[in-house]
C-alpha cells in the first residue's frame, strides 16, 4: 500500500525539476536509433528527486546522443533551481534558528517561503516543457523502462523507511522520553486533521492521483503536459505545505528540553548546508 502511494508521488515529485533551458536538439537526441546503447547513471552530480531520475535513467538503454542530451537537461535544471534551492536552504536555516529558541514566528518566515516560491514560479514554464523534451529524447521502450525503473527504486527506498523510519530517527536522535513520543504523535494527529479538514479524504489523494496520471501519460506516444496535468498555483501549494510543517513543529515545541531543540536545529541545519531533502520520509 506504501509503495503504491510513493511510486506515483515521486513521479510527481520528479516531472518539475526535469528541467531545460529548450535548447537542446530532439532530432539529434534521437537521430541514431541504430546506434550502440550503454547503461549508466545520469545526473550524478545533481540532488534530491533529480538524482533518483537520473538513477532510474541509468537502467534504460541510451545512445551516446541520447545520454548527452538528457546530461544536458539535468545540467540546465540544477542551474534553474539554484535560487530555489538557495530559497530552501535560508528558509531551514531560519526554522532552525526558531526551534532552538523555541518559538516559530511565521511572520519572519515569510519572506524566506515568498523567496522560495518566486523560484519555482520562475523555473515552472520550462520545467514542463522540459518534461515534454525528455519524453520525446525516449523512445517507447526506454519511457516504458524509465518509468518501471523508478517504480522499482521507490520500491526500494520504501523497504529501506520500514526498517529506517526517518522520525524513528529523530526521536532517537533526540532522545525523546516515551511520553514525549505519543504527545508529538498526538500534535501530528491534530495536524493532519486540520490539514484534510474540507477536503474528500487525505491531502496525499489528489497527488497519488496525479502521479498515476502523468506514469501512464509518459508511457504513451503522445505526451503534453498541459493536458495531462494542467500547471497548478505553486504559491498556494507551497503555503499550505509550509503551514502544515511548521504547524507540526509548533505543536513539537513545547514538548521538547531545550537541549533537545538545539539537536533538532543543528540536524536541520546538516541537512541544509548538504542539501539534502528536511521532509523526513520524502524521496
Amino acid at each position: 500500500m506504501l509503495r503504491r502511494l510513493l511510486v506515483p508521488l515521486a513521479v510527481t515529485l520528479v516531472t518539475p525539476l526535469l528541467g531545460c533551458s529548450g535548447t537542446v536538439s530532439t532530432e539529434a537526441a534521437v537521430a541514431t536509433p541504430e546506434g550502440a546503447t550503454t547503461r549508466a547513471a545520469v545526473a550524478q552530480s545533481t540532488h534530491g528527486p533529480l538524482k533518483l531520475a537520473g538513477d532510474a535513467l541509468g537502467d534504460v538503454p541510451l545512445t551516446a546522443p541520447q545520454r548527452v542530451a538528457i546530461e544536458k537537461l539535468a545540467t540546465d535544471a540544477e542551474a534553474r533551481h539554484a535560487d530555489t534551492r538557495a530559497a530552501r536552504k535560508e528558509l531551514v536555516l531560519a526554522v532552525a534558528a526558531q526551534i532552538q529558541a523555541g518559538q516559530i514566528d511565521r511572520a519572519a518566515l515569510q519572506p524566506k517561503i515568498d523567496a522560495l516560491v518566486a523560484g519555482l514560479q520562475k523555473a515552472q514554464p520550462a520545467d514542463r516543457a522540459a518534461f515534454e523534451q525528455l519524453h520525446s529524447i525516449l523512445t517507447a521502450d526506454q519511457r516504458t523502462a524509465f518509468v518501471d525503473a523508478l517504480e522499482a527504486r521507490i520500491g526500494e527506498r520504501v523497504g529501506h523507511m520500514r526498517d529506517n523510519h526517518p522520525l524513528k530517527q529523530w526521536a532517537e536522535d533526540l532522545g525523546l522520553t516515551e511520553d514525549q513520543r505519543s504527545q508529538i504523535k498526538d500534535a501530528m494527529k491534530a495536524q493532519w486533521k486540520a490539514s484534510v479538514q474540507g477536503h474528500d479524504g487525505a491531502p496525499w489523494a489528489e497527488a497519488r492521483e496525479h502521479g498515476a496520471k502523468v506514469m501512464s501519460a509518459f508511457k504513451q506516444e503522445r505526451f503534453v503536459m498541459d493536458e495531462v496535468s494542467p500547471a497548478k498555483d505553486v504559491a498556494a501549494k507551497a503555503q499550505k505545505m509550509s503551514e502544515h510543517m511548521l504547524g507540526v513543529a509548533q505543536a513539537a515545541l513545547p514538548v521538547l528540553t531545550p537541549q533537545q531543540r538545539a539537536i533538532a536545529a543543528q540536524k536541520l541545519r546538516d541537512k541544509a548546508q548538504a542539501l539534502e531533502d528536511v521532509a523526513p520520509g520524502m524521496p
